[in-house]
């Protein structure tokens, strides 16, 4: 595998008060109903799904770069039955604000979480993130450790800072240019999506890339790959899992940060959420039912 390629797959699909503008709630709806409303960011609104009953601890969940909360539904349906699930869009992703500043640095984004959460009045919770969100949880852990039950990062990024760095420059020089727009960017997203990708995951995956800035993409990855997550990560010392795609072996993975486990998902895309959700769900159910 080229470096740009890993480099594109890690990153790509791999990289307290809320304005809340709920839909009224009818007497006949179910406790598990879905709820969507608008909080407050650091640097405008967020998109946020909030739904679920049950006591056990609630659990949020990051979608990566180009894609939207709604990427996590099978999820969200399946413990919503035991527990509050949370998901949101990630600032200039789906119907949340972008910047007007164009900060996309890492730790802001980690600032938009914590936002969310502090919103919605969750105090412990387990936090799931996907591809480029791997940076996002683990910036996270290091500012807000004491919030966190548990920590999945799903065929996440784990640390891109120490990659060459005239391999990085190039793939930076290419993306930044002016050529570089959205059918550039779609077409990239078509070759990392790959064979093993289901037809309905090709689809949904291609579709939120066509509706992504190419501007906000270049900017986010750069900032990964500037990010160093290993003072943060030392930060956060509870249980942490890594969920890949069997056969990923790439070195910039969470898998490779300190204290986290590694599981494999077989015959799966890197969205292997949409892929198989039903073999993701279980690795969580286990993760969250451990004494």
């Amino acid at each position: 595998m080229s470096t740009r390629t890993a480099l594109f797959a890690a990153c790509a699909g791999v990289l307290a008060c809320a304005s809340a503008q709920t839909r009224p709630a009818a007497s006949t709806e179910s406790p598990t109903a879905e709820k969507l409303m608008f909080v407050q960011g650091p640097a405008g609104r967020l998109r946020v799904a909030d739904g679920g009953q049950g006591n056990a601890l609630p659990v949020v969940f990051v979608h990566g770069l180009g894609s939207s909360w709604t990427v996590w539904r099978e999820q969200l349906d399946h413990f919503r039955k035991t527990r509050r699930a949370v998901a949101y869009d990630q600032r200039a992703h789906g119907e949340s604000d972008a910047p007007k500043d164009a900060d996309y640095r890492i730790e802001s984004m980690a600032k938009d979480l914590h936002a969310v959460v502090a919103a919605l009045g969750i105090e412990r919770f387990y936090l799931v993130g996907h591809s480029m969100a791997g940076t996002v949880v683990s910036a996270y852990q290091g500012r807000y450790p004491d919030s966190l039950a548990g920590v999945v990062y799903v065929d996440a990024v784990g640390d891109m800072s120490q990659l060459d760095r005239d391999a990085v420059a190039a793939i930076e020089k290419r993306e930044s240019s002016p050529d570089y727009g959205s059918k550039e960017m779609v077409a990239d997203y078509t070759s990392m999506v790959g064979p093993k990708a289901r037809p309905e995951t090709r689809k949904a995956v291609l579709d939120a890339a066509s509706r992504f800035s190419p501007r906000a993409f270049a900017a986010i990855r750069s900032s990964m790959v500037r990010y160093d997550p290993r003072l943060d990560v030392e930060r956060y010392r509870g249980p942490k899992l890594a969920v890949e795609v069997q056969g990923n072996e790439f070195p910039g993975m969470a898998s490779h940060l300190p204290g986290v486990k590694r599981e494999t998902i077989p015959e799966v895309s890197h969205w292997l959420m949409l892929d198989d959700p039903r073999a993701l769900d279980e690795k969580l159910d286990a993760f969250f039912a451990r004494p």
